[in-house]
């Protein structure tokens, strides 16, 4: 089975460069998530970031239709995909922010965009037959190596990396790769906007289950006006624009490609983190920075031969 890079298809520039946005807007992402991280339980703030942005699809979709921007297509399979697709989407959110508050302080949720490549490779190779070459597997090496670079795993004890909260952060990433995969196939049956919609309606049913004891709706009002205008970027920019762009990447180029992107997250929150909170920057987080755009460049050379 031959690779598809983009060397093979200039007309996927387009597509690189507004996932390559997308990636910066995860890493935006962070900062927001940082900010209003303790101003609501996890489990609100995830229903309203889910909810917030099936409702933000919408309009979107009439404004892709009526501009004729993009041509609505649905097939009933479609629906069935896009129910595991939300259910997954809905778990990761919850072990995300279990991890946060349970897992290594601070830079932990960067073993998530590390390990998340890694893990739909694997994915790939095993239920796909895709088989990860030399050059691949350097290149993931390099991904991986670089997140715990910039984590600075060093200055953590064994128990603390050991701590049963970093396992929600793996568990977050491996549940992401089974969602990369599971897009990838139900886009085959609606375009990437209408998928994106009914897997955001079904995320943010499913994460309402996890929201009910807070009551979400009557406890709205309570909280601070910063927190719902970091919420809305998290919801229609991060979410509704970013991540469908991500689903649409996964359409385009398939899970491996699109997945390897995912190392450039950590490197731009890093230096928007050290921009806005003033955080210093280590010569180990530079190196590691370093290595995991070297592992997104290997990851999607062309092969030789």
């Amino acid at each position: 089975m031959s690779t598809t890079t983009c060397q093979d298809q200039p007309n996927d520039s387009p597509i690189l460069l507004a996932l390559i946005c997308a990636m910066l807007f995860w890493g935006m992402s962070w900062i927001s998530g940082k900010i209003i991280a303790d101003v609501a339980p996890a489990q609100v703030t995830v229903f309203y970031r889910l909810f917030l942005a099936a409702i933000s699809m919408l309009p979107i979709m009439w404004l892709m239709n009526r501009l004729k921007l993009l041509s609505l297509q649905y097939d009933r399979r479609a629906l069935a995909w896009s129910l595991p697709a939300g259910i997954l989407l809905a778990v990761y959110n919850e072990l995300f922010f279990l991890g946060l508050a349970d897992g290594l302080p601070g830079k932990g949720g960067m073993l998530v965009t590390t390990s998340n490549p890694v893990f739909t490779f694997i994915l790939s190779a095993v239920l796909l037959g895709q088989a990860i070459n030399r050059r691949q597997g350097v290149g993931l090496a390099l991904g991986l190596g670089g997140g715990l670079l910039m984590i600075e795993v060093w200055h953590f004890n064994l128990e603390q990396i050991l701590a049963a909260g970093n396992l929600y952060f793996i568990l977050a990433a491996l549940t992401w790769a089974f969602l990369t995969l599971i897009s990838q196939r139900g886009t085959r049956y609606a375009d990437f906007i209408t998928f994106s919609t009914l897997m955001y309606f079904w995320a943010s049913l499913i994460s309402y289950g996890f929201a009910y004891k807070h009551a979400p709706f009557t406890s709205a009002a309570q909280y601070p006006a910063y927190y719902w205008h970091h919420l809305l970027f998290l919801s229609i920019v991060v979410v509704s624009i970013a991540t469908s762009v991500f689903f649409l990447a996964t359409q385009k180029l398939g899970p491996n490609r699109s997945s390897s992107f995912v190392f450039v997250v950590p490197v731009t929150a890093m230096g928007l983190s050290a921009w806005y909170f003033g955080e210093r920057l280590s010569l180990g987080v530079a190196v590691g920075g370093a290595c995991a755009l070297c592992a997104v460049y290997l990851l999607n050379k062309k092969a030789s031969g």
